[in-house]
């Protein structure tokens, strides 16, 4: 059985270059009663979807947080199932796109203001004007 019944994604932020997503894994449905529905859940990792206006090339980065009996197939799958339906670009190669990586960061306890939180996962993956140019306006948590 896998380790998840069940893969959602929440968004963190968006802004006309960058989409951040949680990846959460949703597992454990027998354990319910009347007020809860028994699944657990839990971030095992982000998505974030980068659009470089200049050359309208679209970049997908998948971060996996490392542990070790997890089973990364499933999760990679779903994320880029996720992506192709989320992806504005009319390019299939641009949905195609994908870097992988694994990171050691948590998503359990992000307070505001999340744009450290955001720069500390992609690092160099996207320019770094880009990153400096992140605001808290379009967070969603507001």
């Amino acid at each position: 059985m896998a380790e998840f019944e069940s893969y959602s994604f929440s968004r963190l932020y968006k802004d006309e270059n960058i989409e951040f997503f949680f990846i959460i894994g949703v597992n454990d449905s027998d354990s319910f009663d009347d007020y809860w529905d028994g699944r657990l859940k839990e971030v095992i990792g982000y998505v974030m979807i980068f659009t470089n206006k200049n050359n309208r090339k679209q970049e997908n980065f998948i971060y996996l947080i490392e542990k070790s009996s997890r089973r990364f197939e499933d999760i990679v799958r779903y994320t880029k199932r996720f992506v192709d339906q989320m992806s504005l670009s009319p390019n299939l190669s641009d949905r195609e796109n994908f870097k992988i990586s694994k990171t050691n960061r948590t998503g359990q306890f992000v307070d505001s203001p999340y744009t450290p939180f955001i720069q500390s996962i992609v690092r160099n993956d996207i320019p770094h004007q880009i990153l400096e140019s992140m605001t808290e306006a379009t967070l969603f948590d507001k």
